[in-house]
């Protein structure tokens, strides 16, 4: 008798200090641009498992900032390097770890600046997003972001896009 009680508490008290440390450090992300494929990420404060490929959330550049129209926003982007990991420029194509962007013209001219690094500084992470016109670490404005301003990561969750839910919720 005592073993099949135990069998019935154990699954109960998984799934709820699943939901607790869901409802303390999840968060659904709903990607508002193109910069990244996806439409949403699941996403976690902690831990923070930081490596290529990853999907994080930033806190927005100070460059950045208010240019918004004050709401709060991060960045969402992939990593593509982190500290140590060399940086390579040719061109208009800046590539870390076999992933490489251009960064985007306008009349035949760039836009703005590439990011000039050789290495992810130590404490940095370079971030992409999946798009030619995306605004990340490509750029120098933007460059290599630091750890600290990470506020969460995840992974692309199968999502309707916002523009199809506000449709929905007319």
């Amino acid at each position: 008798m005592r073993r099949s009680k135990l069998a019935l508490i154990l699954p109960v008290l998984a799934v709820t200090a699943a939901g607790y440390y869901g409802l303390a450090c999840g968060r659904l992300v709903v990607n508002a641009t193109g910069s990244l494929k996806g439409n949403a990420y699941a996403m976690v404060t902690w831990p923070l498992i930081l490596r290529p490929g990853t999907i994080v959330a930033v806190e927005m550049p100070e460059v950045l900032e208010g240019k918004f129209g004050g709401h709060e926003l991060y960045l969402t982007k992939r990593i593509a390097g982190v500290a140590g990991d060399p940086v390579r420029r040719s061109g208009n194509s800046l590539c870390i770890n076999g992933t490489c962007v251009e960064g985007q013209l306008k009349n035949g001219a760039p836009v703005a600046p590439l990011w000039d690094g050789e290495v992810v500084p130590d404490g940095m992470i370079a971030v992409f997003g999946d798009s030619p016109d995306s605004l990340d670490s490509r750029y120098a404005v933007i460059g290599p972001r630091p750890v600290a301003d990470v506020t969460a990561a995840g992974f692309e969750i199968p999502f309707p896009h916002w523009t199809d839910l506000a449709e929905r919720w007319k």
